[in-house]
């Protein structure tokens, strides 16, 4: 350990950002979304299928839910903490990447091996500690190495590489599993996140910036690293520290970080609420009965189509018209989309009603998230992304919780009308969205980002500079 001394800046961005560094930079988040995309909608549910009776396959599926958004909670912010005081030859969030991603990878080849509900719920919850000890410092590689004039650009790749990432994914491991294919459907879904991480690793250069808080410089060499393991009286205190200084109150001194959090959990809570109970929707509020299953597709793709389509324009957006503004945008058009589903008469309908749904998740991706890289405390990223993500695990258990008996609650008293009182609940959560939104601050444009820097003359150290 060395300098107690804490430190609020962060390295700024200097050089500008071109689109082939900005593609490498998403392609780790390409791949995990893929993974996901595929072992959430396809692989998981085909697994519990085979190792559980079909009368509680819904409850065991939703155990793994609920244990996978508890490990996100946790691990993803204590990743991205640790990230911010590790200090490496190869910075400080890359080596988490690359030790993660290859933990991850293995665990997912256990998947394929699995024979049983218990070892499959295990595997799953060691692969999500694993993802998401990778997935919080690389959230922080945006705001280390994208300035905030062109983080909008940024963010709407990712937001597109998470879209697109899903719908690879799906489309992969359903084709694979319907051959009969469930191993290579495990195998293809850990081999793309582990390439994504390969590319993005390999092909931008990270650079150094003020460590925060007390300075973590590993061990070098096996032997190092065996008698540090062996010795808890060097790690127990900084990992405790780090466990207090995570969670601690400081926090409630960012108030646009925590204005934004809180609308950043209503709009996820909406689109949340709309998508698990869209096929009951269909079933009992539009009366197409049983055989309503092959009338999602064409719904959801058309919803995943637009959100895909508006995600890179919807980040342009925000660098030309504000984040904030374009989040609200967002938040407003996905109040009138929700607004229009609790009102369609017939299923033909819902084809225009998902027009304004899309538009305002793809916008929302992006704009949310370079907001986010912009608000956080300078030097701290890998904290508060990983905080963030508390909001995006805890908003899909929360808006089941609510939604689900309040449907039930409903069509005790007319079967069918629940469902298109959820829709209007979704209205009510995008629109406080859009409320909560107007209480954050926009922090003003920065300067231009490394990553062209380094493609023209390789790594240099980045001048810091202050923060917020």
């Amino acid at each position: 350990m060395a300098d107690d001394t804490r430190s609020g800046a962060a390295a700024v961005p200097a050089g500008r950002a071109g689109l082939g560094s900005l593609l490498t930079l998403t392609a780790y988040y390409f791949g995990l979304s893929i993974l996901w995309g595929s072992m959430t909608t396809i692989v998981l549910p085909y697994l519990v299928g085979l190792h559980v009776p079909p009368g509680i396959k819904g409850s065991a599926l939703a155990l793994i839910a609920s244990l996978q958004a508890v490990v996100a909670i946790v691990v993803q912010p204590l990743a991205g903490a640790a990230s911010d005081h590790l200090e490496t030859g190869l910075g400080r969030r890359r080596p988490w990447m690359v030790a993660g991603v290859t933990a991850q990878a293995l665990c997912i080849v256990g998947l394929a091996l699995a024979g049983g509900y218990w070892t499959v719920l295990a595997i799953v919850l060691a692969i999500e500690v694993c993802s998401n000890s990778a997935q919080g410092p690389y959230q922080a590689l945006l705001p280390d190495l994208v300035p905030r004039g062109e983080r909008g650009v940024a963010s709407g790749l990712l937001g597109g590489a998470q879209l697109a990432g899903q719908v690879v994914g799906v489309a992969a491991a359903g084709a694979l599993v319907a051959a009969g294919y469930l191993a290579a459907a495990i195998i293809v879904a850990g081999a793309s996140v582990w390439l994504g991480m390969l590319i993005t690793v390999l092909g931008v250069p990270e650079p150094r910036a003020a460590v925060a808080g007390p300075r973590r410089t590993p061990p070098h060499g096996a032997r190092a690293w065996l008698a540090e393991l062996a010795s808890p009286g060097r790690w127990l205190g900084p990992v405790r520290a780090m466990i207090v200084e995570v969670w601690g109150r400081d926090i409630l001194e960012q108030r646009d970080y925590l204005w934004l959090l809180a609308s950043r959990l209503a709009i996820l809570m909406a689109t949340n609420t709309l998508q698990p109970f869209i096929l009951y929707f269909l079933q009992d509020s539009l009366g197409l009965g049983p055989g309503a299953e092959a009338a999602v597709v064409p719904i959801a793709g058309l919803v995943a189509l637009v959100a895909l389509t508006s995600a890179v324009p919807g980040g342009i957006l925000t660098d030309r018209w504000g984040r904030v503004r374009t989040v609200e945008l967002s938040a407003l058009v996905g109040t009138v989309g929700a607004l229009a589903f609790f009102l369609a008469p017939s299923y033909v309908w819902l084809f225009p009603v998902a027009i304004p749904f899309g538009l305002a998740i793809g916008i929302f991706l992006t704009a949310d998230w370079a907001l986010l890289a912009d608000v956080v405390p300078a030097g701290e990223a890998g904290r508060y992304l990983g905080l963030s993500n508390t909001v995006t695990a805890g908003s899909g258990l929360l808006s089941i919780v609510i939604a689900g008996p309040l449907a039930d609650f409903i069509n005790g008293f007319r079967p069918g009308l629940g469902y298109r009182a959820i829709f209007l609940l979704a209205a009510v959560e995008f629109a406080l969205g859009a409320w909560f939104m107007r209480h954050v601050h926009e922090p003003a444009v920065g300067a231009p980002s490394p990553l062209g820097a380094h493609e023209a003359s390789g790594p240099t150290e980045a001048p810091s500079g202050g923060g917020r």
